[in-house]
């Protein structure tokens, strides 16, 4: 079994965790067709992941074993308008653990780590979407506590 370390991203996990990204998006695209990335999606995301590093309402963690990285987090503190409670509230916006070490409880422990962030930083509620073709996703969050809040829907004119 191996040995998994959750931590902060650093610049050096960048290309790692691009590579993820991309993952998670043609699976994604191969789930539902209005998830296609675009050819140089790559490319235009590296700057917004670098920005992000050094961004104080932003955590990436990353899932190392070794030398290999296993899995990424991104969660973000974003705020409500004025007139809702609460004020602020965590928001992940992306999850990907590698193919191959899925079901091993690697988004488990970036979950958990996110979680703790939040904490620290004062946060008690957090948010995401999940894809409506992704019941794996889907059984994940619950899993994790999440509750269907509120269901996005989409028109094609």
């Amino acid at each position: 079994m191996l040995t998994v370390r959750v931590r902060r991203a650093k610049t050096n996990d960048l290309e790692a965790v691009l590579d993820l990204w991309m993952e998670m998006m043609n699976l994604h695209a191969r789930l539902d067709q209005r998830f296609q990335p675009t050819s140089n999606a790559r490319e235009q995301f590296a700057p917004t992941l670098r920005e992000w590093l050094s961004d104080p309402n932003v955590a990436v963690f990353v899932a190392n074993a070794g030398k290999r990285t296993l899995g990424y987090l991104i969660v973000r503190i974003n705020e409500n308008p004025p007139m809702l409670a609460p004020q602020r509230y965590g928001h992940i916006s992306d999850i990907c653990v590698a193919p191959d070490q899925r079901r091993e409880g690697i988004g488990r422990q970036l979950f958990s780590a996110a979680r703790d962030w939040l904490h620290r930083m004062g946060v008690d509620m957090v948010q995401l979407h999940v894809a409506a073709s992704n019941p794996a996703a889907q059984a994940f969050w619950r899993a994790m506590g999440f509750q269907d809040y509120m269901h996005r829907l989409w028109l094609n004119l």
